[in-house]
């Protein structure tokens, strides 16, 4: 960039979006129009327009600081009206179908603190509602789900949401969370996914040859894996681009 060339920062945004993987809203990216980065040390916040309304999304990485720090740097830059959660989240009721879509009205964390969704999108209507309890761990298999349920009386699962939820009941912004359903209750994810997947979401490459190594059937698993958060995905897009339409 030639010196003395001064490029316009960050605009105030309508919604900001906190999610933790880049494979959960690069649909919706692709949605909007005149994009900007703007990159810094550990995260960059992309900033679009979509309806007319200015969205701003950060992809933070899994877990709780990671997602408190993505709402920092976002509250901080552009000054969102509205504060989403937004991403996949493993089913505790059984009666959750995978690619659901569900809009808490209740969050909980592992230690016993709940935080109340008082904003509900009007794209919510007729969407489930429910309990999410942010958890520190993947719940992988359906025995651990059961006893997630049990012990906290949750509806669905993930690893970030209190935290933003937290920190938005700090700054006086307001919040909502949007998941997708992107495993069963009554279902185990292979094994193997606790090693392969980084905290940032990206693929440990060494950890995936060595697990194909040992179970050579991880690769169908995995693909199934890749097909079926893909369509979590754009799911999960067509909703938040309805959430943003209809915002007043």
């Amino acid at each position: 960039m030639p010196s003395g060339i001064v490029l316009p920062g960050p605009v105030p945004a309508d919604v900001g979006i906190v999610a933790a993987l880049p494979i959960e809203v690069a649909p919706l990216i692709e949605r909007l129009k005149g994009v900007r980065r703007f990159r810094g040390p550990r995260s960059t916040v992309v900033e679009g327009e979509l309806h007319g309304r200015v969205v701003a999304l950060i992809v933070t990485g899994m877990g709780r600081k990671r997602a408190q720090a993505g709402a920092d740097l976002l509250i901080a830059g552009h000054r969102p009206l509205l504060l989403l959660s937004a991403g996949y989240a493993g089913a505790l009721d059984p009666g959750l179908q995978r690619g659901e879509i569900v809009v808490p009205d209740r969050v909980v964390n592992v230690e016993g603190n709940s935080f109340e969704i008082t904003t509900r999108p009007a794209s919510a209507q007729g969407r489930r509602s429910g309990t999410l309890l942010t958890v520190d761990a993947v719940a992988r298999t359906a025995a651990e789900k059961a006893d997630l349920r049990r012990i906290h009386g949750a509806d669905l699962v993930d690893m970030e949401t209190s935290a933003v939820a937290a920190f938005a009941a700090e700054r006086g912004t307001r919040f909502a969370s949007i998941r997708v359903v992107s495993d069963d209750a009554r279902s185990d994810l292979p094994r193997e996914v606790l090693t392969i997947t980084g905290e940032t979401g990206g693929v440990r490459v060494g950890a995936t040859f060595a697990a194909i190594w040992k179970r050579p059937a991880v690769v169908g698993d995995l693909l199934r894996m890749r097909e079926q958060a893909m369509d979590a995905s754009d799911r999960l897009a067509a909703f938040l681009e309805e959430t943003i339409r209809s915002l007043g």
